[in-house]
């Protein structure tokens, strides 16, 4: 590996040393690390990390096994009780 800045080969060495590992895996790990923190995941991670999450969430317990709908307060046709709703509102400005 041909690295010019001296000072980056100053730390490269010294987190060689404080890893135990040879310049070249101490680099390539502390990229990925850092491309972990500031770049977002790939595609194949992103889907990975979805299902990691659905998952932990499918084991939950249920704390109100009514529906959704009826939680948020919607009927059947997106309404709430007042009337108002995604479906009436959205007919309003559209028609």
């Amino acid at each position: 590996m041909n690295i010019r800045s001296a000072r980056v080969d100053q730390l490269a060495q010294r987190l060689a040393r404080l890893t135990g590992e040879d310049v070249e895996t101490a680099l390539e790990r502390a990229v990925e690390e850092r491309l972990s923190r500031v770049a977002p995941p790939a595609p194949a991670d992103r889907t990975a990390a979805l299902d990691a999450f659905f998952e932990r969430v499918s084991r939950m317990q249920v704390l109100d096994s009514r529906p959704v709908d009826e939680i948020v307060g919607y009927d059947g046709v997106g309404c709430r009780p007042d009337g108002s709703g995604y479906l009436r509102d959205h007919r309003l400005h559209h028609e």
